[in-house]
């Protein structure tokens, strides 16, 4: 859906000045699909009354206003004080923090997505608090250090700049500061185009960035505040960045929820966004890779798409601590401290024999260290690594199997498919000691690549199923199961159209019976 126009790009004056702001996308109505795609429905068909659903979770919306006297900002006409909801938004109340402000279009739609009755994610919260985007970005600007807002999940579906590099900068520090100092889980949008990043909100560190399936949105990297970070985060099966945002806004308040309030940890904004990198899913994107060990995502579809159902998942499995001698469960999560030692941070665990790891997916965030001095904010970042060993008896094995070192991100992430049968070793290192982090990884069992006959006529066809797309496979034959084997065909699925799976027909027969079986190089 095409991008809203710009506002003017006015003076400011002062702090309290203007700022320039665009919606990231028209009204719509709300596609169901996606409810489908990230696994909503079958989570709350497993799950029944005991679905998460954001409640008990404070929530912020803000949004882009056009200039006129009065804001148009509310899903819901009503204000200035908190006024209660009605229709999709009956029982929930509105706390209008811009003041007087007058209903749009946008902002419902943007609702339908986040926390509405009967379609949004986080449909159980009651409390919104709604802030006019100019209201917002002077809030953050004023003073010596940005204010306590509420809401634990903030949704921010526009984009813009000041037109003044030096002070969009400290913006983007002080937001990354309230988000680390409050604990508070950001989601903010992309352009709707796969042109250059706009400033405000996608150069965030800390907030999580959203893209959509299609890949129609901003690419090439952060460009303020330190460039070549790789956006965005996640993506979503929608068509604006708009709507996918508070999508994943709404999953972040349903696993807010939860975690419950025993273990503070797993409600960190670190944990939070590991979880949903970790959960991500490549089911519909075939053709996701890392280029190299020093860029953590996808160009296009970062983490991948989000998938509310593995993040649940391997929130539930607990949070499991660093162990050089204990072993931890296929999936988990924990919230740590770096160390300089050799060896860094070390998490084992087992694939049974006779299966594979279907898929394993990891990721690693943490925060920027920011200090403001008279309202002057500076930042520095740890440098982490995340990587991954075959392992036995509590020892790596060999080189590792893959790395994700990127010196620029605040994020890590590795993701296999097909792991043999063993033990493994996820290890975490880092530049500086007690730099907090999350880390989340889940390693999903199967049997592996499979071959299967079929017949369509007089033609018998092999099916290969449960592939690696960037894989290279030979499908051998023999005469009998004792061989002697060769080589029939090879293939790689991305050397075409990406795809888990492929076909083969099989040469007419010359009279006799033939037995086919499936090779590849495993991992280790």
């Amino acid at each position: 859906m095409p991008q809203s126009p710009w506002l003017p790009n006015l003076p400011r004056p002062a702090p309290s000045g203007l700022w320039v702001v665009a919606w990231l996308g028209l009204a719509a109505p709300v596609q169901a699909g996606w409810l489908d795609d990230i696994d909503y429905t079958q989570l709350a068909a497993e799950l029944g009354a005991a679905m998460p659903t954001g409640a008990g979770i404070p929530l912020m919306q803000t949004e882009a206003s056009p200039a006129a006297d009065i804001p148009e900002y509310l899903p819901q006409a009503g204000g200035p004080d908190a006024f209660a909801g009605t229709g999709i938004h009956a029982g929930k109340t509105f706390h209008p923090e811009s003041g007087t402000g007058a209903f749009a279009n946008h902002p419902l739609t943007v609702s339908s997505y986040f926390y509405a009755n009967g379609s949004g994610v986080a449909r159980g919260a009651t409390q919104i608090h709604c802030y006019d985007a100019v209201d917002f970005l002077n809030r953050l600007y004023a003073g010596n250090a940005p204010p306590v807002l509420p809401g634990l999940v903030q949704n921010h579906s526009w984009i813009g700049d000041t037109g003044d590099p030096a002070v969009d900068t400290q913006i983007l520090r002080r937001f990354d500061f309230m988000i680390d100092r409050d604990g508070c889980s950001a989601v903010v949008g992309l352009n709707n185009a796969p042109a250059a990043l706009s400033v405000f909100l996608g150069n965030s560190y800390h907030a999580i960035s959203t893209g959509v399936l299609s890949g129609g949105h901003s690419q090439g990297g952060s460009n303020t505040d330190g460039s070549g970070r790789m956006k965005p985060d996640l993506v979503v099966n929608e068509t604006a960045t708009s709507y996918a945002s508070p999508i994943i806004a709404g999953c972040a308040a349903a696993l807010l929820e939860s975690a419950g309030t025993g273990n503070s940890s797993a409600r960190k904004p670190q944990v939070i966004k590991a979880l949903l990198l970790a959960g991500a899913s490549k089911r519909n994107l075939p053709q996701w890779q890392r280029d190299t060990d020093a860029e953590p995502y996808d160009d296009v579809f970062g983490a991948g798409e989000v998938n509310l159902r593995n993040a649940y998942y391997i929130q539930q499995a607990g949070q499991q601590a660093a162990s050089t001698s204990v072993e931890r469960t296929r999936r988990g999560w924990d919230f740590g401290n770096t160390t300089t030692a050799a060896g860094g941070r070390r998490y084992f665990f087992s694939i049974p024999a006779g299966q594979h790891a279907r898929t394993f997916s990891a990721a690693l965030t943490w925060h920027r260290s920011l200090i403001g001095i008279l309202g002057n904010y500076s930042g520095s970042l740890a440098d982490l690594t995340l990587r991954l060993y075959a392992a036995e008896n509590f020892a790596p094995v060999g080189g590792a199997i893959g790395s994700s070192t990127s010196a620029v991100d605040n994020v890590e992430h590795l993701h296999f498919y097909n792991l043999p049968p063993g033990q493994y070793m996820i290890e975490v290192t880092a530049s500086s000691s007690n730099r907090p982090y999350g880390l989340a990884w889940e390693a999903t069992t199967g049997w592996g690549p499979m071959l299967t006959p079929r017949a369509s006529g007089d033609e018998i066809w092999l099916d290969a199923s449960d592939l690696d797309p960037q894989g290279t496979y030979t499908i051998e034959g023999a005469p009998g199961p004792a061989g002697p084997w060769t080589d029939e065909h090879s293939f790689r699925t991305a050397d075409g159209t990406p795809a888990f799976t492929t076909s083969w027909q099989v040469p007419p027969p010359v009279g006799t019976r033939r037995f086919y079986r499936l090779r590849w190089v495993p991992v280790r």
